[in-house]
């Protein structure tokens, strides 16, 4: 295997605090410190979600996704991308203000969920409505969706609902998020089974929940896709012991990707292999 494995880092998330690893950023010089190390380790794409500065509770906060990409971009020239679905379960947000940052700061890409469904307890709302203006609002703005899959369902939905009508011309970018409660369970027969859905045009990355973020990334690594590894997705480096720093998961998966006999994307690799709307 001599192809290029794109491997993206999510340093915040929405959910896990510093009671869970006390190494999480949540300050913009955090975040950016945080990024560039992954960078330096190996990742070409950094996925961010808001993080109150003092309380590292979610936010929507327009000036921190502005401060964060800011900080992210004189720090390292990796690829950004910015959440539309975290403020929907954790703040409520309508769908307006979840694409509000995305219209306005025009990130290099933004994740796009692909359907409704429980999100734990909670309702994760993603109406074809919704799907509809994100993937339309997203090619004029010049922003790569990154369709988030929970399962097969969703993928249908994409080509339904944006490839059928031609809202946005393929290929896609993918993220197969595995291990979510509510969502499609983490094995390996479900993630051949997602993949196999996909069109062989698109791109796409495996997302393993906790314990199955490498499980997970490995089998996406040697079925041609790329993985995400971090801190909103997961806090140990291996069975209870803590990560000290998001680069130290990308540092891992690189080690990972090379002894499965891939090599690692550059940023301008990666640039070259994702569907990216602002390329020019």
């Amino acid at each position: 295997m001599s192809r290029k494995v794109i491997i993206t880092v999510a340093p915040t998330g929405s959910i896990p605090t510093r009671k869970d690893n006390p190494h999480i950023p949540y300050t913009a010089e955090e975040v950016a410190a945080e990024t560039r190390r992954s960078y330096e380790a190996g990742a070409a794409v950094v996925h961010l979600h808001g993080r109150h500065p003092d309380t590292g509770q979610p936010t929507s906060d327009l000036e921190v996704f502005r401060s964060y990409l800011e900080a992210v971009r004189a720090a390292c020239p990796i690829i950004t991308q910015i959440t539309t679905g975290g403020g929907a379960t954790t703040l409520g947000l309508s769908v307006e203000d979840r694409l509000k940052p995305v219209e306005l700061l025009r990130p290099d890409s933004a994740s796009l969920n692909a359907g409704s469904m429980n999100f734990g307890r909670k309702l994760f709302p993603n109406t074809p409505e919704t799907i509809e203006l994100y993937a339309q609002k997203m090619r004029e703005l010049k922003v790569m969706p990154e369709f988030e899959a929970y399962d097969l369902s969703m993928i249908n939905n994409v080509e339904h609902w944006v490839r059928r009508q031609k809202l946005l011309e393929p290929p896609y970018q993918f993220s197969l998020v595995m291990g979510v409660v509510g969502g499609i369970p983490a094995t390996l027969r479900n993630l051949v089974a997602m993949q196999e859905s996909l069109d062989p045009s698109y791109t796409w990355q495996a997302i393993g929940i906790g314990r199955h973020q490498f499980t997970m990334g490995a089998a996406a690594v040697m079925l041609g896709g790329g993985l995400r590894v971090g801190f909103e997705d997961n806090v140990y480096l291996s069975k209870g012991v803590l990560a000290k720093s998001n680069a130290e998961l990308v540092a891992k998966a690189v080690r990972m990707v090379r002894d499965l006999g891939g090599e690692v994307a550059s940023v301008a690799e990666a640039r070259q292999q994702l569907p990216l709307l602002g390329r020019g």
